[in-house]
């Protein structure tokens, strides 16, 4: 009888430590931190993932904290943060060498719009010799306001770019008229209205990701279980943002400052670029390149989709 209660004994011990292996994720959640360049609706994805709790339900407890997108990547490497969101800097540094890899695309093409002081830029060629708020020198909106430039047919390089910050702070500059336009996305681009001034150029012809996921390869390597989790958490919201508007909206309007209906718009316009699968092709990474970096890199060291399609086949087959 004693031998028959000490396999008993040893079997539930056995078992507890098969459960505590099986257990849910969310038992015991993995912090991680995100790095988002600015509050955005472009970043709705995160908002989403967060507030439904779709990040707890993969056994993750996230932080956002807003970086300046050029300082994202050394964030990562550093261990500050897990993951970075800013496509257009970290790309850049990417393909120029730093051990990362792209994971995950969200938005493929960013919708902006040039706003412009009306009683300064009566005429697009006015913006000659004019200035262009940019978050950052070569950063994202940057990039695609030289491409609005060029669909109204002026000269980039006739028109001086000055590094503001986020979109809230070239709102001001171009609404106090340190600037003298700017190219933002929704729902900015309606606020400026508010205030008297007019979109000249946009959405984009040419499309420039404005959101993605990058991950140290370091992480990648040694850490797969979290990068698993998070791009699982991210295809599900995209899910829930499609299914779902109304509450997306709500969302959109807790974490950033704006009406509903500007909410609204930002969803009917925006979030038609919302990846289905997370990935870009290899004409597409190699594209970006070309457009975005000096020199160019083999593509497995640029980037890693097998995440992105291994969470999207675990969905489809539990659905």
């Amino acid at each position: 009888m004693k031998i028959k209660i000490g396999k008993l004994v040893i079997g539930w011990i056995a078992a507890a430590a098969l459960l505590a292996q099986l257990a849910p994720a969310h038992a015991q959640l993995q912090k991680i931190r995100i790095s988002l360049s600015s509050r955005s609706n472009t970043n709705a994805t995160y908002y989403v993932a967060q507030s439904r709790g779709i990040f707890k339900e993969e056994g993750l407890e996230v932080e956002f904290i807003q970086i300046n997108p050029r300082l994202g990547a050394m964030a990562v490497l550093n261990g500050d943060v897990t993951f970075t969101t800013s496509f257009v800097s970290t790309f850049r540094g990417v393909v120029q060498g730093l051990p990362m890899k792209t994971v995950f695309v969200l938005l493929k093409k960013g919708t902006y719009y040039l706003m412009v002081r009306p009683e300064v830029i009566k005429d697009p060629q006015d913006l000659k010799g004019k200035k262009l708020g940019v978050t950052a020198i070569n950063g994202g909106d940057h990039i695609i306001g030289r491409e609005l430039l060029r669909m109204k047919g002026i000269d980039p390089s006739t028109v001086q770019a000055i590094a503001v910050g986020d979109p809230a702070l070239r709102f001001q500059a171009v609404v106090t008229g340190v600037v003298q336009a700017v190219s933002v996305p929704p729902p900015y681009d309606t606020q400026l209205q508010a205030q008297g001034l007019r979109a000249i150029s946009g959405p984009p012809e040419i499309g420039v990701p404005s959101s993605g996921l990058f991950a140290a390869d370091k992480l990648i390597k040694e850490q797969p279980q979290i990068l698993r989790r998070t791009i699982r958490a991210l295809h599900r919201a995209n899910r829930y943002i499609e299914a779902n508007r109304d509450e997306t909206i709500r969302i959109m309007t807790q974490y950033v400052q704006q009406k509903p209906e500007l909410a609204a718009r930002s969803y009917d316009i925006e979030f038609k670029a919302l990846s289905k699968d997370g990935t870009m092709t290899d004409a597409e990474i190699e594209f970006q390149m070309e457009r975005l970096a000096e020199k160019k890199r083999p593509l497995d060291e640029v980037r890693d989709f097998s995440f992105a399609r291994a969470a999207l086949k675990e969905l489809e087959t539990a659905r």
